[in-house]
């Protein structure tokens, strides 16, 4: 996803706000606090989905109450590779801002909503995913119902990520004063345009699991992995072409 290190400029050591500069006098601030509370939030749900995760009693058969909750461990793992490519993603944005005005904190604050609640909608899923497999009061809504929606519930919360994330890094390359000069907003126009590519994905993969429930949360998997795996090797090409000479 085209991301290559480069250090951006540092904050006042005073503390100070950076100048407004060309934003139209809107009031920058530094990015700093930002930063900090969304690491803080991205670790919190990365640590609250583990505890969904149940550990077989004493008077229960191990391996077959381990297989019993494939589902969660299948969940865990989208989540927590969502969440880790959603770091990633963020990390490299802030290596590219100078300041972040107050649209910027708004909609950050929105992606940390719409990640905190992603334990939820993980334990929705992972409870039922074997809803097929019981027995329904209501025949008229059809068997696997509960399933559909649950898989569904949680896809709309990857998607509604998702797109925060591209609505943050798209708002950050068109703010002037936000982008550390002119190289830093072509490359959050080019991570922008790839982080919408994910929102389509995802939401495609919500829209299947309507019908095909596993389907679609291995599919949710695969972009989530995704999205951890293409931003290392963008840098590591970079990095190797840097390095050749001439």
């Amino acid at each position: 996803m085209g991301w290559s290190l480069r250090r951006r400029p540092a904050e006042p050591a005073d503390g100070s706000e950076p100048p407004a500069g060309s934003g139209g006098g809107s009031r920058l601030l530094p990015t700093g606090r930002m930063e900090a509370f969304s690491d803080g939030v991205f670790a919190i749900a990365i640590t609250l989905l583990v505890l969904e995760l149940h550990v077989p009693g004493r008077g229960e058969v191990l391996v077959q109450s381990l297989e019993h909750e494939w589902s969660r461990y299948l969940g865990y793992f989208v989540s927590f590779a969502f969440i880790g490519g959603v770091w990633i993603a963020h990390s490299n944005m802030t290596r590219f801002i100078q300041a972040a005005d107050s649209t910027l904190m708004r909609l950050n604050l929105t992606l940390l909503l719409s990640v905190s609640v992603l334990p939820f909608t993980t334990a929705i899923a992972a409870t039922h995913l074997f809803a097929r497999f019981l027995v329904f009061d209501d025949h008229a809504a059809g068997p696997g119902l509960a399933e559909r929606v649950a898989v569904v519930v949680f896809g709309a919360n990857l998607t509604l990520a998702a797109l925060m994330v591209y609505l943050v890094i798209r708002h950050a390359a068109r703010t002037p004063g936000v982008a550390a000069g002119d190289l830093a907003e072509e490359e959050l126009q080019v991570f922008a345009r790839e982080r919408r590519a994910e929102v389509l994905l995802q939401g495609g993969a919500t829209v299947v699991g309507a019908f095909l429930p596993i389907t679609a949360v291995v599919f949710y998997l695969a972009v989530s992995v995704l999205s951890v795996v293409e931003p290392l090797r963008h840098i590591r090409l970079r990095r190797q072409r840097a390095s050749r000479p001439g």
